[in-house]
């Protein structure tokens, strides 16, 4: 029944299907037509399909994923950007910063903040960093702070000491924070030493 709904000429029936195949507790037992979902020709039907990868975190369907994030269309690009940070690889950040960085649709360049901000690494910290760190969002400005607070080292401080005089009381209060722990994370090692009295 499932399969005969998620063939029908109607775009709407097939959404349907693809949701409830992502939702029934033998839905992974019709994985393929999920990812026939993804090349379907009804963007909501792809969309769709994308929500149940990522409710799946289906690692399998990777590569049908990193290629939506280049459609044509913004919701699509938006909502596939999210799933692939469900299903996230290393080789992903230099495409997903490339969209914060180009994009035309400012909730396609903020759902890529996003999902780079949650899928950042060591390798990658710095490149974000930098870029979040004079973004014109506060929010981004305030995530620069607690990547310099996972990641940084003591080269960071001058930009973290810009960013606590941001016109923004949050990025602000981030940025002190930051430093305090970059203080904290750089304070030498003191030995205790027992000494019988």
């Amino acid at each position: 029944m499932l399969r005969d709904a998620a063939a029908s000429a109607d775009q709407f029936i097939r959404r349907t299907a693809v949701e409830v195949i992502g939702r029934h507790v033998s839905g992974r037992n019709l994985s393929d037509l999920i990812l026939c979902a993804l090349a379907d020709r009804s963007e909501y039907v792809v969309r769709a399909g994308c929500q149940v990868i990522e409710d799946w975190k289906w690692d399998a369907a990777h590569g049908a994923i990193s290629n939506l994030i280049k459609s044509p269309s913004g919701s699509t690009r938006q909502v596939s950007i999210r799933t692939l940070g469900a299903i996230w690889r290393q080789s992903d950040f230099q495409p997903v910063f490339q969209i914060y960085k180009t994009d035309a649709e400012t909730e396609v360049r903020r759902e890529a903040a996003w999902t780079l901000r949650n899928n950042v690494s060591g390798a990658d910290w710095r490149r974000l960093f930098d870029a979040f760190r004079t973004d014109a969002l506060p929010r981004h400005r305030r995530w620069a702070c607690d990547l310099a607070s996972a990641f940084g080292q003591p080269d960071v401080v001058r930009f973290l000491k810009a960013l606590c005089t941001d016109r923004d009381g949050h990025v602000r209060k981030a940025a002190a924070k930051a430093m305090a722990a970059l203080d904290a994370h750089t304070l030498p090692v003191v030995e205790t030493v027992d000494v019988d009295v």
